[in-house]
């Protein structure tokens, strides 16, 4: 049985505007520089899969799908241009078209999506709904960790509203983006104008019957309309119970709970690199902190200055680093930093250089303990071999290419086990499964947003590591050099943040966390779970290939 009419039943008029409703929604749900509005963004796979059911052929709803989604890419992601220009040196003839290949990459899932909206619209549509928000969720998810820039993750625009995302810790954040997709198609198929409302029988009996007659026509409309809403409704309601159940507080106290000291250099990424910076830098960082202390003398925090705070190799530097390490013995403060660090490993002429996490610790000021960051940066860590172009060696971050890391326990003092990452480490979940699965009890993110100035690419970045402390049940600690440095709750909230481009010093305080949560538990069934039910009900469903077989 068809549900869906032919492809010559479809009207073209209205492929334009709904392409153009999916793009804003992308647009608009993800930060931006006009206002976000979160929930905007399930316009988004709702237009891809009314344009792929819309589609004469599966070119056309290819088409369809990645143009939109490359529409509203370029609008969210406009900022990777600016350091391949401001900080690379390229000119903008070069620039903007290193931004649209990146956009392009990660739109092309978008038009995946309106294929497999085109191919299965033989389906009843309540399940019809149901495969795709399934295939929303393994998308995510593979584009994730094959394309290893899973940014405009449809759970990270809704991590700005906390009520909506409470479901990643049953699930996991890419889960839930296919739930809510789920839930816009059921709610999408009975309110919005349907292809099969256009068909010349339909629009007949319409004609002669009323909308009586177009009702009977479709009987599912009810029936979608009712799944989309409870379901919705059991989120929410999750939600929040969830949210009530941890009364939002900036000041938990107790044993189990940790005092943090964020500094701030705002130093600008185009200076930190030149060595006549370095001095500078150092005194900067070290007034700010000890400034900072003096406001609170019988406080003994973690201070925590961000990734790459020091732009020097931190173990062989004899000028800079003494300095450094007299703040934890004269404060009796830890002290977490970001610096380039150097190991000469056996098998390798030069000296490795890795992206690097210190713990230094009273009394004595020493490194107690080290992270390497393990996720690298294509162009600003190191240059994939396929494009180890001369011109793009400005991009990375003065000492050159790093190494991948394999230090990656959680840094331990006192009852603190903190579960280092690095940046943009913090947008991919097996990242902060591992370090919770290694022990740790508070995440800990230092980062430097400074690559992109006065963009929404802070705030995108924010909200994708927002998601961690759902799925791990963990507080989240993040320092950055420029800002938003902020405390996350369990429960996705901000319950400390600073503001943007200002030299300062912030604090804030967390509590540790030792359950798991239930997705850290499910780790990692959810994924090929999913994976098995959508080729299950592609093979053996309500108008499956098999069962269609089996009846011939």
């Amino acid at each position: 049985m068809t549900f869906f009419p032919s492809a010559a039943s479809r009207p073209g008029g209205r492929i334009l505007p709904v392409a153009l409703a999916g793009a804003l929604g992308l647009w608009l749900g993800f930060p931006n520089d006009l206002a976000g509005i979160p929930p905007l963004v399930l316009l988004w796979p709702l237009a891809l899969a009314w344009l792929g059911l819309h589609a004469a052929t599966r070119g056309a709803a290819m088409r369809y799908g990645w143009l939109t989604s490359l529409a509203g890419s370029i609008a969210a992601l406009y900022w990777l241009s600016l350091p391949v220009h401001n900080v690379g040196g390229l000119p903008w003839l070069l620039a903007v078209p290193c931004a649209l290949l990146i956009a392009a990459c990660i739109s092309s899932a978008g038009g995946f999506f309106s294929v497999a909206a085109h191919l299965l619209r033989h389906r009843p549509p309540w399940l019809w709904a149901v495969m795709l928000g399934l295939l929303w969720y393994v998308l995510e998810a593979v584009y994730a960790l094959v394309l290893g820039f899973p940014w405009l993750e449809l759970s990270g625009a809704l991590a700005a509203w906390p009520l909506l995302v409470q479901g990643a810790d049953a699930i996991g954040s890419y889960a839930l983006a296919g739930l809510w997709t789920t839930i816009a198609l059921w709610c999408g198929l009975a309110l919005l104008p349907h292809p099969a409302q256009t068909a010349p029988a339909a629009e007949k009996n319409m004609r002669q019957n009323g909308k009586a007659a177009h009702n009977c026509r479709m009987p599912w409309r009810p029936a979608c309309l009712a799944s989309g809403l409870l379901m919705a409704a059991l989120l929410l309601g999750y939600g929040a119970l969830r949210m009530h159940r941890q009364p939002l507080t900036s000041d938990p106290g107790g044993p189990q709970s940790v005092l943090a000291l964020f500094v701030e250099g705002n130093v600008d990424q185009n200076q930190k690199w030149l060595p006549a910076f370095q001095r500078q830098t150092v005194d900067l960082y070290l007034k700010l902190t000890y400034d900072a202390l003096a406001q609170k003398p019988d406080e003994r925090p973690l201070i925590i200055w961000p990734e790459t705070a020091l732009p020097f190799f931190f173990e062989t530097n004899q000028l800079h680093s003494p300095r450094v390490r007299q703040l934890p013995a004269i404060t009796g403060c830890p002290l977490l930093l970001g610096a380039p660090g150097v190991e000469r490993l056996p098998d390798k002429k030069e000296p490795a250089v890795f992206n690097r996490a210190f713990l230094l610790t009273p009394p004595s000021g020493e490194a107690a303990a080290h992270y390497d960051k393990e996720h690298l940066v294509p162009f600003g860590e190191y240059l994939p071999e396929w494009l180890n172009w001369g011109f793009l060696e400005a991009l990375l971050q003065g000492v050159g290419v790093y190494e991948t890391g394999t230090a990656i326990a959680p840094l331990r003092y006192g009852n603190l086990a903190l579960g280092m990452l690095i940046c943009y480490e913090g947008i991919f979940p097996w990242l902060a499964q591992a370090r919770v699965q290694d022990g740790a009890n508070i995440l800990v993110d230092i980062s430097n947003d400074g690559w992109f100035g006065a963009t929404p690419a802070a705030r995108q970045h924010l909200y994708l590591t927002v998601l961690r402390a759902l799925e791990q049940n963990r507080w989240i600690l993040r320092g950055t050099n420029t800002g938003i440095s902020v405390v996350v709750d369990s429960r996705g909230r901000l319950v400390m943040r600073g503001d943007q481009f200002r030299e300062q010093a912030i604090w804030g305080r967390a509590a540790l966390e030792s359950r798991p949560s239930l997705y850290h538990r499910l780790w990692p069934w959810p994924l090929p779970a999913a994976t098995a039910l959508l080729t299950g009900l592609v093979l053996w469903g309500p108008g499956g290939s098999i069962r269609r077989r089996t009846r011939v």
